[in-house]
């Protein structure tokens, strides 16, 4: 009797997000990340591209990773259609076989869905054997965390050493309309120009480019030859982002309403016109930082590939996963010291100090390995950390966040302007941005708002503690909880602001969560 075919279509878990649930505006969170495909066609290319009949069994990863191959297939909120796909394939051939880093094979893939029997942009890629670094990490002694720090270092080493003279991201030059001139792709370790005419540097397809509307404009995506016209694109797309998309993003990490800052348009068009005219003064100047690089913006516990194409400064340089918030290391990278009275304190305290000390331990560790390995990297992240690093930083997603700190940063380095090293003002000209005694007034009072709304929200959270929906997701079990409890937090946070009833209605417009 022939085997029976199963339809994999009728399993609803293949199109829906199912990873959690979202408690802030779940209903449209949902509806913009289902999608519709062909399951079975899926699985009949998976079978063909691994020269087997069939499938005998799909199930579905939580986010996307006998013969066993990972199939992804885009949600509608994931990307550009066809350029993130495309990419994402251009980029792990480019690391796994130009770079040799360890990224998974692509067996089969499209980013058109029109023209595939799957109905849907897809790639089928080679399933990397082990389990993510979140189920091991907190486990792990601290001599088996600082040699992954080596590996970490080692990658980024082959990604900093390949220097590219367009910003932008990877494509298969055929997948490209209008590709670039077929001229040098990048700069090795060697300082050796290499041509490579199978690939070129299209269009930016980072998060920053699609999150929070972003995807609907119609702007400059790239590729750029300068470090001035990329900054000038990024401004120009939050400007743009800020005159089309209705509504500003609701910030999970900032309370925001009555008697605590509340973000405008007007306040957001006035630090985004304030960032565009000092590109040209606190863009570094090196020529090491007149290249683009590739990075990895996203290294967190679960996730340790790929990229776009990115001056140094713009990109992560620490993975997240280091989880590092304690005071700023000096260039001595001194190691920490337990308190004397250690053994005096009660348990708990004694608990705390001890993880704050070993991640502290790990990260003098890290920044170690890069300022001996990798000093450019090292560098770019002490520039990181000057008040030209900082706005340039605030500088990149000013319609989602950060206008009032990125405004109070400004307001004080106009009195560093004529004397600060990383300024390049070489005709001696004033400061571009105009601020007034009343403005200054303001500014620093948003700020101080801000802050506020800063503290109480990292106080929320900390509540919460494992209850706490990252970025705005709870597992299954936990959300009729969680809901409640953000229900309650919102209620307490208004007793403690003694918000009327009016100012009451105006929190509800700005809190980030469901009611």
């Amino acid at each position: 009797m022939a085997d029976q075919v199963q339809d994999w279509n009728q399993k609803p878990e293949f199109f829906e997000f199912t990873r959690g649930r979202f408690v802030s505006d779940e209903v449209a969170q949902v509806a913009c990340r289902r999608v519709h495909f062909d399951m079975n066609e899926l699985a009949k290319t998976a079978a063909l591209s691994m020269g087997a009949k069939r499938c005998i069994n799909v199930e579905k990863c939580p986010d996307g990773l006998g013969r066993q191959i990972v199939g992804k297939v885009p949600n509608p909120i994931a990307g550009l259609p066809h350029f993130t796909t495309a990419s994402e394939v251009a980029t792990l051939d480019f690391l796994r076989n130009v770079l040799y880093l360890p990224v998974p094979q692509v067996y089969a893939w499209s980013s058109k869905s029109d023209s595939t029997p799957v109905g849907a942009e897809y790639i089928l890629m080679e399933k990397i054997q082990g389990v993510p670094l979140r189920e091991k990490w907190r486990h792990l002694v601290p001599g088996d965390k600082v040699k992954l720090l080596f590996q970490i270092d080692r990658y980024q080493q082959r990604w900093t050493s390949t220097r590219f003279p367009k910003i932008g991201s990877i494509y298969y030059r055929r997948d490209l309309m209008s590709p670039p001139p077929d001229d040098y792709l990048f700069q090795n370790n060697q300082m050796e120009l290499v041509s490579m005419s199978e690939f070129a540097v299209g269009p930016a397809v980072g998060r920053e480019w699609v999150e929070h509307g972003r995807q609907s404009l119609v702007c400059d995506r790239g590729p750029w030859s300068s470090t001035l016209d990329y900054r000038r694109a990024v401004a120009s797309r939050e400007i743009q982002a800020l005159d089309q998309i209705k509504s500003f993003p609701k910030l999970d990490v900032m309370i925001c309403g009555p008697k605590l800052y509340v973000p405008t348009k007007d306040k957001k068009l006035s630090a985004l016109q304030a960032s565009r005219a000092l590109l040209p003064f606190i863009l570094p100047q090196q020529p090491e930082h007149q290249f683009g690089c590739l990075g990895h913006n996203d290294l967190h516990d679960e996730n340790i590939f790929s990229t776009q194409i990115l001056p140094l400064y713009d990109h992560i340089l620490e993975p997240s996963f280091l989880d590092y918030s304690g005071p700023e290391l000096d260039d001595a990278l001194t190691r920490p010291e337990l308190p004397p009275n250690m053994n005096s304190l009660p348990l708990e305290e004694k608990k705390e100090i001890t993880r704050s000390y070993i991640k502290q331990n790990l990260m003098v560790a890290w920044r170690r390995l890069i300022k001996n390995n990798n000093p450019l990297q090292y560098s770019t992240l002490q520039f990181g950390n000057t008040t030209p690093g900082n706005l340039l930083s605030l500088g990149r997603r000013l319609f989602s966040l950060g206008e009032a700190h990125f405004m109070s940063l400004l307001l004080d380095f106009k009195n560093e302007w004529r004397t600060h090293p990383a300024v390049h003002n070489p005709a001696g000209l004033d400061f571009p941005v105009l601020i007034s005694e009343s403005d200054a007034v303001t500014i620093k009072e948003d700020e101080r708002l801000a802050d506020e709304g800063i503290r109480m929200m990292s106080y929320t959270a900390r509540e919460f503690g494992d209850l706490w929906p990252n970025k705005g997701l709870i597992q299954h079990d936990q959300y009729e909880r969680a809901k409640k409890e953000l229900r309650d937090a919102k209620d307490n946070l208004s007793s403690y602001l003694q918000l009327s009833s009016s100012e009451r209605e105006e929190l509800d417009r700005y809190w980030p969560f469901d009611s």
